[in-house]
């Protein structure tokens, strides 16, 4: 029962990542203006502001995972991608990885839903008759 949960799970997170991915394809570029950046640590938050291509203002915070953009100022321009259906959520920099990460442990979390509902569901194989015992 667990390893059927399970499997199902899996196989519902893969699609919905897939979903993702076809969302990441249709994403579009602005370029940004910096308002705030904040350093907590090792880490970068960037606050921009930027139009997409259909006029709407949008104003956005995220955190910054490429090497060029940690060291900007307030002021300074940063490349943006925005989705089309809510362009306010989800705004990243160009160059930012992340989503394939999350494809690739998908991957690994639905490989071992796989071989564990293999494992449990495998008929065992019925013992040999007496009669055939001692043969090779």
């Amino acid at each position: 029962m667990f390893s059927a949960f399970y499997l199902v799970f899996a196989m519902t997170g893969v699609v919905l990542l897939a979903w993702s991915i076809v969302g990441e394809q249709r994403r579009s570029e602005a370029s940004a203006e910096v308002l705030d950046v904040e350093g907590r640590g090792t880490r970068t938050f960037l606050t921009v502001k930027f139009s997409t291509a259909r006029g709407e203002v949008c104003e956005a915070d995220f955190r910054s995972s490429v090497a060029a953009n940690r060291a900007v100022t307030i002021g300074e321009r940063v490349r943006v991608t925005y989705g089309e259906s809510d362009p306010c959520l989800g705004v990243r920099e160009v160059g930012d990885r992340s989503p394939w990460y999350i494809l690739i442990i998908a991957v690994v979390i639905l490989t071992a839903a796989v071989i564990m509902a293999y494992v449990v569901w495998r008929r065992p194989r019925p013992p040999l008759p007496l009669r055939y015992a001692g043969m090779p």
